[in-house]
């Protein structure tokens, strides 16, 4: 069964940052040309958006080897159905 998730999206460079509430907690995905990341639980919006900030900027330094300048992200409301979750 699937079910929409309530939640904030944020476009980083050339990447989408996810941040989904789930009951008590928030899932965090990162998603781009070709990567999908998937982040830590967070218990609060602001430490989600926080991580899924941190792991974007950590994977296009580190991994993609760019030089990236901090930008403030400007966080949407998910539309509806645009975050499933899947539950059996």
């Amino acid at each position: 069964m699937f079910r929409a998730l309530s939640g904030l999206k944020a476009p980083y460079h050339d990447l989408t940052l996810l941040v989904a509430s789930d009951f008590d907690e928030y899932r965090v995905i990162i998603h781009g040309p070709g990567v999908t990341i998937q982040g830590g639980r967070q218990f609060s919006e602001a430490k989600a958006k926080e991580h899924a900030l941190g792991m974007a900027t950590d994977y296009l330094t580190n991994v993609r080897q760019q030089n990236v300048p901090p930008v403030e992200p400007d966080w949407t409301p998910l539309a509806p159905g645009e975050f499933l979750n899947w539950r059996p």
